[in-house]
């Protein structure tokens, strides 16, 4: 592909028009299969680009992946089958649809299928689409970068780039099914990190992610700041003893953890399949009162906001936890129809060709009221934790929570002293909840579809040198 100018006419047509392609080819595939005997036929289809640029001192390549496709769901009886195809014209649905009734004929029978999802609709979802990077040039994005890895150097001669990603991507979803008319959206995702490396006689790291919906929100000047400060404060940091210490964890790090620790035991198929502590909690006190968390695909410029989920069923705002109490756990309307109730519009797909969960769409902790200066400043002895790794080696069933600090500072009468690294931490995520949580931050920051403000436990555990 000639990456240069703007985005190709092909690519145009594959995500600028109205889409009666996927509108038309879906219609075809569910009379197809309905003609086959099938009592239910779902069709959704998928067109995608994204570009990746890679890089450290210089561009090292800019590969483009486009992507059309369509998933054929089919229903007999309670059997249930799937068969994709990447070519979507009448010859090729022809063999997708004589494919899945084959497949179906030999599938087990499911005694908890119901039937497809009824209930389509569409959300209005702000702001999620930004339409001018259909003409966004290549050469707009290598000059950001270019301007990046440059202002590091800039910003201090010890620090320069060593690795860094990014994805610029287009969607466009169609979904359809023999009880509904078909849902259409169209979205944009735009992704960086990078990381720097300082020397000074000794060595650190320093890395930032931004996740937007708007390629002009990607704010190049940021990444290097924040990149190369981080890489050479911690230039002199050492472990600390072993102990056990309050801990303040900046918000974008504990938006991951709570990712790790939520995401997989909030949905519906988790607690159906018996892999869900939470299962038998509803309406219970598992956090303390300052603890709420709520999952909303419908989250103005939220990085995975869209009008519909993977069934076509409208998105909502769903309370997980309020004032630390259960609510409800994440349904498709597989999952909702077995439990009897109504979807949370939370179905997923990872591709086209893939079957369908519940999960996550945007995962948000409600921020508190305390600035991360005055928590720090209120402590007198603890750890401010900035950067882990091997957190997502932590176990959600049993709330063992885990890791390996790499950027930390000891606090020390209310100022930040000694940078550390090197140390493991520990603790239990569901009793830090119950009784470990002392105070919320004010500023909230979302990595990739999580948000979460900065958290003061009052002790992890600290093995040290």
């Amino acid at each position: 592909l000639a990456l240069e100018g703007p985005i190709s006419e092909f690519r145009k047509w594959l995500l600028e028009e109205e889409d009666k392609l996927p509108m038309e080819i879906s219609e075809l595939a569910i009379k197809k299969a309905l003609k086959q005997g099938m009592d239910e036929v779902e069709v959704f289809s998928m067109k995608n680009i994204t570009t990746r640029y890679e890089y450290s001192r210089e561009i090292q390549s800019i590969r483009s992946a486009e992507t059309i496709g369509l998933g054929l769901r089919v229903a007999k009886g309670k059997k249930t089958a799937i068969f994709a195809t990447s070519l979507l014209n009448e010859k090729e649905i022809d063999v997708a649809v004589e494919k899945a009734a084959q497949l179906v004929k030999v599938t087990p029978e499911d005694p908890n299928w119901h039937c497809l999802n009824k209930t389509y609709g569409k959300t209005p979802v702000p702001e999620c689409y930004d339409a001018s990077v259909l003409n966004l040039d290549s050469s707009e994005v290598v000059e950001n970068i270019e301007y990046t890895v440059a202002k590091v150097t800039d910003l201090d001669k010890r620090a320069r780039v060593t690795r860094g990603v990014t994805n610029v991507t287009i969607s466009n979803i169609t979904i359809m099914n023999n009880y509904n008319e078909a849902v259409q959206q169209k979205g944009t995702n735009i992704y960086s990190n990078f990381f720097v490396n300082a020397v000074d006689g000794e060595e650190s790291t320093g890395t930032a992610t931004d996740t937007v919906r708007f390629w002009k929100e990607l704010d190049f000047d940021s990444l290097a700041e924040r990149t190369t400060e981080q890489a050479i404060k911690y230039l002199k940091a050492r472990p600390i003893e072993s102990t056990k210490i309050p801990v303040i964890i900046k918000n974008n790090l504990f938006a991951g953890i709570l990712g790790i620790m939520l995401n997989p035991i909030i949905n519906a198929e988790a607690a159906q399949k018996g892999r869900s502590p939470l299962a038998t909690q509803l309406n219970q006190q598992i956090a303390g009162e300052q603890f709420t968390v709520s999952e909303d695909g419908t989250l103005p410029k939220g990085y995975h906001s869209k009008s519909f989920d993977a069934e076509g069923h409208p998105t909502q705002k769903n309370p997980i936890i309020e004032k630390g109490v259960f609510k409800t756990l994440l349904y498709d309307n597989y999952t909702a129809m077995r439990a009897n109730t109504e979807s949370t519009g939370n179905a997923q797909r990872n591709n086209y060709w893939g079957g369908v969960t519940p999960g996550v769409h945007n995962l948000i902790l409600e921020s508190g009221r305390n600035s991360l200066e005055t928590m720090i400043k209120d402590t007198k002895k603890g750890l401010f934790i900035e950067r882990t790794i091997g957190e997502w080696l932590s176990q959600a069933a049993s709330g063992e929570l885990k890791g390996t600090i790499t950027h930390a500072f000891l606090i020390e009468n209310g100022e930040l002293t000694q940078p550390v690294t090197g140390v493991n931490f520990s603790g239990n995520f569901y009793q830090i909840l119950k009784t470990g949580l002392e105070s919320l931050g004010s500023d909230t920051k979302g990595t990739g579809n999580l948000y979460s403000p900065s958290v003061k436990l009052t002790e992890l555990t600290i093995a040290g040198k």
